[in-house]
């Protein structure tokens, strides 16, 4: 068996440009329903969080995928949001947390990016699709698991 064959002997998938349509494909081949945005991003729910597949770097080639966590957690807990995004960063590869204030509020940002600069496979955008989606949805739910009173606030609004 070669290095870059199937281990039942097939040849693996042509490696092909990141597009919006390919990212659209994606999305289709799983029944999700999502929104594209004038400048091409891809933008939809999962498990209660909006997230956005946009494309970055000079030639699109980077996928990333970002979400934000919406809870109204008050600026003055900014330190202790912090300190769990350095945490869950500490022990994740995915992904990566960022936290700021944002007027009255405690924002935290998740994000996965991948560079594609010499192409993907079909599948590997599909793992990179739901890996990014996994990954962030688990990331925010932890999140909520640190701060329930907002969670239940958001809940009863």
């Amino acid at each position: 068996m070669g290095y870059f064959t199937r281990p039942d002997g097939s040849a693996l998938s042509e490696l092909a440009p990141l597009t919006t349509d390919r990212v659209r494909a994606c999305m289709d081949s799983h029944h999700w329903h999502y929104d594209i945005s004038e400048e091409g991003d891809v933008g939809g729910w999962w498990d209660g969080y909006w997230f956005v597949f946009s494309f970055r770097g000079r030639d699109n080639e980077i996928l990333f995928a970002h979400a934000l966590w919406s809870r109204k957690v008050p600026a003055d807990r900014f330190a202790e949001a912090l300190a769990f995004a350095n945490e869950w960063n500490l022990d994740h590869l995915w992904p990566m947390l960022s936290v700021k204030v944002r007027g009255e509020h405690v924002v935290v940002m998740a994000d996965v990016s991948v560079d594609y600069s010499f192409g993907l496979t079909d599948s590997q955008l599909d793992l990179h699709v739901r890996c990014a989606i996994d990954t962030i949805v688990a990331a925010l739910s932890w999140l909520d698991s640190k701060f329930p009173e907002y969670v239940e606030a958001d809940s009863a609004a």
